[in-house]
């Protein structure tokens, strides 16, 4: 856990040298989606992004060989459900 504002302080200040971030706080609305054609209004992310030495991903933690495997294992196994008119054994019903 971080203080993003202490971060950005210590970044200016050159107390800290580079900042590499696979979690930001606020990153709900900013991941996972197309955003190339939005104004991100969120200026404490815009900050840490105008530092030339610091980098942020989407939170990928979860991206393990055996998430991955089970992953792809459902998505065809889904596709090929879909496709022969079968149920959906892995059907998310949204209520």
């Amino acid at each position: 856990m971080i203080d993003t504002e202490a971060v950005i302080e210590a970044l200016k200040s050159g107390q800290l040298g580079g900042l590499a971030l696979d979690v930001y706080e606020q990153e709900a609305d900013l991941f996972f989606r197309d955003l190339s054609s939005t104004i991100i209004t969120d200026d404490v992310f815009q900050r840490l992004l105008s530092f030339p030495n610091v980098i942020v991903t989407g939170h990928q933690a979860f991206f393990t060989q055996e998430a991955i495997t089970t992953i792809c294992e459902t998505t065809i196994n889904s596709v090929t459900q879909f496709a022969n008119g079968l149920p959906l054994t892995d059907e998310i019903k949204v209520v």
